[in-house]
């Protein structure tokens, strides 16, 4: 007999989709943004990026998921690292092959990605309580979602400091301040204020699950209309009962009587 959990409730499509932007990394949760706020100064920086933390997360998940569960947990956190620090490595040679001017732009952030605490929480929060093929499509989700968000915060940067896109290495550049960290926290804010916007116009039942590790095989929570509402038909009749006999008194209150007609 099969095991029904250890199937993803959600399809692949729904389940990239949730990942990427429901619950993108960057945008709710805060978490890594380092890389992005000193390396992301150009869309091909924040490529690099993108590549780099996808591959990450990807690996780092679905090795977690096969190998590392029965492992102790400090054991498990060492781990984290030297998968990281091996895929690191390894996109640093594609990077460096294709580019050499991109992956010098990088600096030392690029190999922080290896000590990132995205990777950690991914794995020890949903990795390590899922199949290997759900914790490969949230490393690849969250990847994505990550490195979207570093792809349009360095190709914002680079438009307004050099006035191109994909190719300001031999641009001059004229606003050098906004090469700055503090304009790459701008940019997060608005995006992330933009995401905010989006998930409650068009996706309000998500918007109170945003920051659940289970992004990938989570149906979303079901937005509670409130106390006074007709429309929950759901309720338990203690609460239904309660809202019968507390609604004449709310309606006074609104229209500024105290509840006995006076």
């Amino acid at each position: 007999m099969k095991n029904k959990k250890s199937k993803p409730v959600l399809s692949l499509s729904t389940a990239l989709f949730k990942g990427s932007f429901v619950h993108n990394p960057v945008l709710t949760q805060v978490i890594g943004i380092c890389p992005i706020i000193g390396a992301a100064t150009t869309a091909a920086n924040g490529l690099c990026l993108a590549v780099g933390i996808t591959a990450v997360l990807a690996a780092s998940e679905a090795v977690t998921s096969l190998l590392l569960k029965k492992l102790p947990r400090w054991v498990r956190m060492a781990v984290y690292t030297l998968i990281s620090l091996s895929v690191v490595l390894l996109c640093d040679r594609f990077i460096f092959s294709l580019s050499a001017d991109s992956g010098a732009g990088l600096g030392i952030y690029f190999y922080l990605l290896c000590v990132n605490a995205l990777a950690v929480i991914r794995c020890e929060k949903f990795a390590c309580k899922t199949t290997a093929l759900n914790a490969l499509t949230d490393g690849v989700a969250a990847g994505i979602g990550y490195g979207a968000v570093a792809v349009i915060t360095g190709a914002v940067r680079e438009l307004i400091t050099y006035g191109t896109l994909f190719s300001s290495a031999d641009a001059l550049s004229r606003f050098p301040q906004t090469a700055m960290p503090f304009t790459a926290l701008i940019i997060l804010g608005f995006l992330a204020a933009g995401h905010k916007w989006l998930l409650i116009k068009f996706y309000p039942d998500e918007v109170r699950d945003t920051f659940s590790m289970n992004a990938v095989n989570e149906k979303p929570v079901k937005k509670d209309p409130g106390l006074f509402s007709d429309k929950n038909k759901s309720k338990p009749k203690v609460i239904r009962d309660y809202d019968e006999a507390i609604r004449p008194r709310h309606a006074d209150r609104e229209s500024g009587k105290d509840g006995n007609g006076q």
